[in-house]
């Protein structure tokens, strides 16, 4: 046995890491996918240490798409962190309220909110549902859950809504548990869709490989979510077929499934209120399956579609029949589109194709729910590093005036959360106060500042149904 001392080891590897590191850094590299908005770039190890000139702001990151996996894993692990904290510390309704942010009131189309604020007075005897896409700002139910949480109170509901089959988000969502087996196929808005499989109104289908199965288990993390009644599920293209399903571990039960390529909603109601459903699937590709609901009594239910990576162009790629055979079972009173980061800072800051492309996206959506208002929520501040400053990084600014035309020529309104936040060179003041309102990548908002945002929100959009 080779007893030799190897304590020094570690520290050997640790140093020809950061030195290999270091040298490759200087390797140039400068290659844009400009359809993809994809770009790599050196990373220079020194750049929090060194003088930057003021004609060569640096950017902390070009935007949210380029985030690698690992660093949205890092971000994940401390939004579940923070909430865990707040949860066992002082409970989710009594998580302190920092003074950042100020009231800021929507504009544009206000005219066309009336759909919402007509069906707010009957939610206390009809269902009253809200769609909140976004990109990862809104990932494991960020600012949805608080609009949710906040609008129940007022108007009654008791549920979390919609529930893909499989998600991205399931390590840090603290408001359902969500589980699922590894055998599913699975496409996306937001990955890819090689099969070219029709993707539901969250811009996913997911297929069964074998026997697969779903399971929802509600949680604590907010009282109106802490049990359901009912479970609604989504699919279409079924084969002659049947799934099986249990509440609460109970016995098992099955449904028979409708064939045909329409889209088909299939409920399923427990004997009492239950606090988890599992779902079995027990044949290969049984049918496209899009997602399911989580409900209870009537009332206001916000439904949380995130959309990693997203500049929500790609909603326009959703078929105008699709999204015509949602409406009929999600009569959404309002829609909310709250995208950005993932367009801005790119080098090409010519958003005039962006602008038109959300236009349609709106109109194709207009077309679908005639009904529904429609609310654009806009991008909010990130910090660039100048010199050893953090500042607003100027596409922001541009890219703000941009959303303010697509709201105007789309005739929608819009809440600016760029103001909301305390305009421009506000996010260092999230990311510094005590307790901290973002992350130190001066992008994203922890479950503090997303629970702030949503605050903010909601009570421009209650001022405005005054």
């Amino acid at each position: 046995m080779n007893n030799e001392n190897k304590f020094n080891q570690p520290l050997i590897i640790i140093a020809s890491t950061i030195i290999l590191l270091y040298a490759v850094s200087f390797i140039k590299v400068d290659y844009e996918i400009t359809q993809l908005n994809f770009k790599l770039k050196n990373v220079d190890l020194l750049m929090d240490i060194k003088e930057e000139s003021a004609e060569e702001p640096r950017s902390i990151n070009n935007s949210a798409a380029q985030v690698n996996e690992a660093s949205f894993a890092i971000i994940n692990l401390f939004r579940s962190a923070g909430s865990l904290f707040n949860y066992w510390a002082e409970g989710s309704d009594n998580t302190a309220a920092p003074l950042q942010g100020k009231k800021t009131p929507i504009t544009g189309n206000l005219k066309q909110l009336g759909y919402f604020f007509d069906a707010l007075k009957t939610a206390k005897t009809k269902t009253v549902r809200v769609a909140h896409f976004g990109d990862s700002a809104i990932e494991g139910d960020l600012i949805s859950a608080d609009i949710r949480e906040a609008l129940q109170s007022k108007f009654g509901g008791n549920g979390v809504g919609w529930l893909g089959i499989t998600s991205q988000d399931i390590t840090f969502r603290l408001t359902t548990k969500h589980t699922f087996s590894d055998n599913w196929e699975s496409a996306a808005l937001y990955t890819s869709n090689p099969k070219g499989l029709p993707l539901g109104i969250s811009g996913e289908a997911c297929v069964p490989k074998g026997k697969a199965w779903v399971q929802f288990e509600t949680t604590r993390a907010r009282r109106t979510l802490k049990d359901f009644s009912i479970v609604k599920m989504y699919y279409a293209n079924a084969k002659n077929s049947e799934i099986s399903f249990s509440f609460d571990g109970g016995v098992k039960q099955s449904a028979a499934l409708k064939t045909g390529s329409a889209l088909q909603e299939l409920i399923l109601k427990p004997s009492g209120r239950a606090k988890s459903v599992r779902i079995e699937f027990p044949m290969a590709d049984q049918a496209y399956f899009y997602g399911v609901s989580l409900e209870n009594e009537p009332g206001v239910y916000v439904d949380n579609l995130p959309l990693r990576g997203n500049t929500g162009v790609d909603l326009g790629s959703l078929p105008a029949g699709m999204l015509k055979d949602f409406a009929k079972y999600l009569d959404y009173k309002l829609i909310i589109l709250e995208f950005g980061l993932n367009i801005a800072g790119s080098r090409n800051t010519d958003y005039n194709w962006y602008e038109k492309e959300m236009v349609k996206v709106i109109n194709n959506f207009k077309a679908a729910f005639p009904k529904t208002s429609f609310l654009m929520i806009s991008v909010h501040d990130r910090s660039m590093k100048k010199g050893s400053s953090f500042v607003t990084d100027p596409s922001i600014i541009k890219l703000l005036q941009v959303q303010k035309n697509i709201a105007k020529t789309a005739d929608v309104a819009i809440w600016s959360l760029f103001d909301a936040m305390g305009g421009e060179n506000s996010m260092p003041l999230w990311v510094n106060s005590n307790p901290p309102l973002a992350f130190k990548d001066f992008i994203h908002f922890n479950d503090q500042g997303a629970k702030k945002v949503a605050n903010l929100l909601t009570e421009a959009l209650l001022t405005q149904n005054r």
